[in-house]
């Protein structure tokens, strides 16, 4: 009996062994656990999200390739998760993916600041409130951040203006109000800017006008007010998408809208833009111009000739 027990003993403990994974990274593995804890999980999308699972093969994740591993991806886009982002996520410090796109979350944007290597940034398509945090502009390296469609609200933070690896930013759909911020002409490679659907208010920054990256800007369905500059055109020789619609803007459509040659849409329609209309000849891509409720004239053989060009 005294040798059987030892024995007994040695065989549960090699079972222990063989039914425990071992997790390089405790850190990033507790977080993603705490995160779970705070989500409802309709579809099962977290269901091997368990200690006996390596949390590199968890649904959704993906880490780096080399030891240690380290979550580097998370992706979790329209598995109908419910319930609040835990402010653990801020503690994968490797992290340059989180999409948690076309969801059903609620409550805050948690604080990520110390996610320095992050990249992208999805979190459109749920029911998340409150404002965007400030702590954003921390996450240096980010070059796509999408909060569009939520109920976000306040205003968008000038820190954003920090991001200079920014190439997309959405903040459509949401409720924010006041001004488009000054320092987003920082960004100079901005290729995307996206405010429209929101209460902003003012006019356009100066600056935004120089983003020569710039190939869409969405600005349309809000409360925007100015006359738009006569040399617009001719600092954005990469816009392909042009949408101002349903503002206050007023004064004369710039000519020089007809020398961005890249452009393919147009959509300055529901503003206040008076006198006539200007020759968009020039763009041989463009296969879409709405200028509908203005206060647009044409008098004479002259003013009809915008129509003529479009033949082009």
């Amino acid at each position: 009996m005294l040798i059987v027990l030892p024995l007994l003993l040695l065989c549960c403990g090699v079972g222990t062994v063989h039914s425990t994974t071992v997790h390089e990274n405790s850190k990033d593995f507790l977080s993603l656990l705490e995160f779970k804890r705070g989500i409802s999980d309709p579809k099962g999308a977290l269901g091997n999200w368990i200690n006996s699972t390596h949390i590199c093969r968890w649904n959704g994740v993906k880490c780096t390739t080399t030891p240690p591993l380290r979550v580097m991806n998370v992706t979790l886009t329209g598995q109908s998760l419910a319930g609040t982002i835990s402010p653990s996520l801020g503690n994968l410090t490797f992290l340059n993916h989180l999409d948690l796109s076309s969801n059903a979350l609620v409550g805050t944007i948690p604080p990520l600041g110390h996610l320095k290597q992050l990249k992208n940034l999805f979190l459109n398509n749920n029911n998340l409130s409150g404002t965007i945090p400030d702590a954003l502009a921390n996450c240096s390296d980010l070059s796509l951040l999408d909060f569009s469609t939520n109920f976000l609200v306040g205003s968008i933070p000038p820190k954003l203006g920090l991001l200079s690896n920014l190439e997309y930013l959405n903040l459509g759909t949401n409720q924010l109000e006041g001004s488009i911020p000054d320092a987003f002409g920082q960004l100079v490679d901005l290729r995307s800017l996206l405010l429209e659907t929101n209460r902003l208010s003012g006019e356009i920054p100066d600056a935004i006008f120089r983003l020569s990256s710039l190939q869409y800007l969405g600005l349309g369905y809000n409360m925007l007010r100015m006359a738009l500059p006569p040399n617009m055109g001719d600092h954005f020789p990469n816009l392909v998408q042009l949408g101002l619609q349903s503002n206050f803007f007023e004064g004369p459509i710039p000519a020089s809208i007809g020398n961005a040659i890249g452009l393919e849409a147009i959509d300055l329609s529901f503003n206040n833009f008076t006198g006539q209309i200007p020759s968009f000849g020039k763009l041989s891509n463009l296969s879409y111009l709405n200028l509908q409720h203005n206060d647009l004239v044409a008098r004479g053989n002259e003013s009809w000739e915008f129509l003529n060009a479009l033949g082009n």
